[in-house]
Formats: structure tokens, C-alpha cells, sequence
């Protein structure tokens, strides 16, 4: 009778983004640890079947087997179905051993996100565990558009973070998973924000009062609760004000975005370099706040209410008004293709989604009126003086 016999193990892995090198990184990683757990050697594999999530685009995961030295080993890669709500980045494989001893039991590996993927190996080193629904890096993100779908990518990028996303559209929740803006999606909000440590609520300003209310109700106390909101009021601060007798809210905004509309806009590199204006309702802003706003690649600005809306009517909430109206007023000019380089950057803003935009800009209403008063002074001085010269 044989005393061994051929046998399979399996293993999983995260992938942190469809970059090639983090491909090869999280293969390398993953095969190492099943050769490490169940005390084998590269020469007593017959082979190996890799799989990968279909946004798994930029590499072979079987490459990083060639690079530890697997020379002499059959390696066959395949893409797997796009399963809606299956989760992103995912890398399989599945070893073939011999000479495996009659009644050994081969232990199977699942690293980082992908242990979520084997709830049932509960003895695993730490390493390889799901996070806990408290951990410290999990960060619940409320609407999955242009802003949360670029938070959720550039946390992703920058690693350490367990994002589940949620969004009332069903779509948007399916698109930014396929994306990998998140790690797994949530059918209600209170999941979303039951056990993690920070909510990220990045909604329309005029329903922002009422999701930042649900936040603080579905969140554990003491979390942190974040909006990326473009005005403070409609609302919005009160809502945080009220928050804070349960949890630790900061009022947020990303002075970051594009004309792009909703997820199809969203960009791991949005925020980078960009002002991240933040008003703590009470004290500090906590820690975790900052590390969220510095793996953003941003720059922390911690300013008042006031001073940010007023600053936000002059900068952003009335240029946009503006852009509108010369859009209109230049429309039939550049549709004769006597428009140049300027009228493009001028109605640029007038691109936006308008949902968005005139909710912030409604919100924002008694300070978009002073600085229109004082630039209609200013264009009356300056169009006066052409006449005069």
C-alpha cells in the first residue's frame, strides 16, 4: 500500500490595486505562506491554477512563481466571472502536491481581505484573520459618487483600511465594488456603520442633515462621524451638533472634484495635494480623521463654519453660477466653432452635476448673494472704465 498520495491545497489573497507590482507582491506573499504552513518545497509541486478577479488587469499572478524560482512547475492562470457583490482584487490558487502522507491534513491560506472569503478557519494566525467589526481602520463610506468613490480608492491605495460602502441605488453599490472603491458593500446604512470606526458620509448637501442623524444612530459611541458636505448650512451643522451627544463629529469638505458625474468621476489621485478644509464640532480633530485625510494624499485645513461658506460662496458656489450662465450666453457662438481655449475653462464648472451643485449652492445662499453684490460692483466699475477710456 502507498503511504502517500497526491493531494490540493488552496489559498486567497487581497491585492491592494490593479497594479502590477502589488499583483506580483500579493502572490509572492500568498505562496510563500502555503509552502510555510504545510512545510513544503517547491519540488513537490505538480502544479499550479491561478485565478483572478476580472479587475485584476495589469499582471499574471502566475509571474510571481516564476520570480520565486518555480521554473520546473506547470503554471495555468484563468480570469474569474464577474459575480455581482463578489469581492474585488482577489487572487486564487490552487497547489497540486505529492508525495503527501496518507491522512495529512494540508492547511488552507486566506490573507488579508480574503479570510472574509473562510469565516471557518477561526485557528488562523492573526495576519490572516478578517478584521473585527471594531477594528480601528474600518471605515464605513455613505454614497458612492464622485467623492466617496475617490475616498474609497485612495484608502484602497494606500492600504490599512477595511472600507464597506453603501449607497441607496443598488447600481452604485455593484459599480463601486466591480471598481474596488470598496471592500464589500452594505444593504442598509446602520450595516455599513455597525462596527466601524468612522463614517464618511458623502451625500447631497440637502439630505446631508438627515444621513449624518442615521450615521450617528447606526454607529457605534465614540466612533467618528465625517461629512464631505460643500456648505455648512441647510442644516448641516446642526445635524453634527446633534451627532456629538453620541459620537465625535467633524465637519469635512475636500476642496477636490472634477465635472465628471458620480462614480464614473471617481479618482484614487483626486485629493491629492488638495485642501481638505475640517471643523471639529468640539475639541481636536481625532486621530483617525488625520490619517484618513493624509492616506488621501490632502492637505488638513482646520478652519470655522463660517469662514469655510463664505470662502466657498467666492470660490466655488458662485463660479459655478457663473459658468452656467455664460455657458447659455455663449452657447450658440461656440456651437459655430467661434469659441476658443478661455470659454472652455470658463464654462468648465457648468459641466457639474447640477443635482450636486445647486444643492450646496441653495445652502450656501445668503453668502452667494454678498459675493455677488461685490462682484457686480466690480464688473460695473470695470465695464464703466471701458467706457470712459
Amino acid at each position: 500500500m502507498p503511504r502517500t498520495t497526491v493531494a490540493a491545497v488552496r489559498g486567497a489573497i487581497s491585492v491592494r490595486a490593479n497594479r502590477a507590482a502589488d499583483i506580483r507582491d500579493a502572490t509572492a506573499r500568498l505562496l510563500q505562506a502555503l509552502l510555510e504552513r504545510n512545510a513544503l518545497t517547491p519540488d513537490r509541486i505538480v502544479s499550479a491554477v491561478f485565478t483572478a478577479t476580472p479587475d485584476l488587469t495589469a499582471d499574471f499572478p502566475a509571474h510571481a512563481a516564476r520570480r520565486l524560482g518555480w521554473t520546473d512547475v506547470p503554471l495555468l492562470g484563468a480570469v474569474e466571472l464577474d459575480v455581482p457583490g463578489a469581492p474585488a482584487r482577489i487572487v486564487r490558487v490552487l497547489l497540486t502536491l505529492r508525495d503527501v502522507p496518507l491522512g495529512a491534513r494540508l492547511v488552507p491560506v486566506y490573507l488579508d481581505r480574503a479570510a472574509l472569503l473562510r469565516p471557518d478557519l477561526a485557528g488562523l494566525p492573526t495576519a490572516a484573520r478578517p478584521r473585527a467589526a471594531g477594528d480601528a481602520k474600518r471605515v464605513a463610506v455613505v454614497g458612492l459618487g464622485q467623492i466617496g468613490g475617490s475616498l474609497g480608492l485612495a484608502l484602497g491605495q494606500a492600504g490599512g483600511w477595511q472600507r464597506v460602502g453603501f449607497d441607496t441605488r443598488a447600481s452604485a453599490r455593484r459599480a463601486a465594488l466591480k471598481k474596488g472603491a470598496v471592500d464589500e458593500t452594505a444593504g442598509s446604512l446602520a450595516a455599513a456603520c455597525a462596527g466601524a470606526a468612522l463614517a464618511v458620509v458623502a451625500v447631497p448637501v440637502d439630505v446631508l442633515p438627515r444621513v449624518l442623524a442615521a450615521a450617528a444612530a447606526a454607529l457605534p459611541p465614540g466612533a467618528v462621524l465625517l461629512d464631505t458636505g460643500s456648505a455648512r448650512g441647510a442644516g448641516v451643522t446642526r445635524a453634527l451638533v446633534a451627532a456629538e451627544r453620541r459620537v465625535r463629529a467633524v465637519g469635512g469638505h475636500p476642496l477636490a472634484g472634477n465635472e465628471r458625474r458620480g462614480l464614473a468621476g471617481a479618482d484614487a489621485r483626486l485629493f491629492a495635494g488638495a485642501p481638505f478644509a475640517l471643523m471639529p464640532v468640539r475639541g481636536r480633530v481625532p486621530a483617525i480623521v488625520r490619517a484618513l485625510v493624509r492616506d488621501l494624499g490632502a492637505v488638513a485645513r482646520v478652519v470655522s463654519p463660517r469662514r469655510h461658506d463664505a470662502a466657498l460662496a467666492r470660490t466655488s458656489h458662485l463660479p459655478w453660477l457663473l459658468s452656467r450662465a455664460l455657458a447659455e450666453l455663449g452657447a450658440a457662438a461656440a456651437r459655430e466653432q467661434l469659441a476658443g481655449p478661455g470659454f472652455a475653462s470658463m464654462t468648465r464648472l457648468a459641466a457639474s452635476d447640477p443635482r450636486v451643485a445647486r444643492a450646496y449652492v441653495r445652502a450656501n445662499a445668503a453668502n452667494v448673494r454678498s459675493a455677488w453684490r461685490r462682484l457686480r460692483s466690480q464688473l460695473d466699475r470695470d465695464v464703466r472704465a471701458l467706457e470712459d477710456g
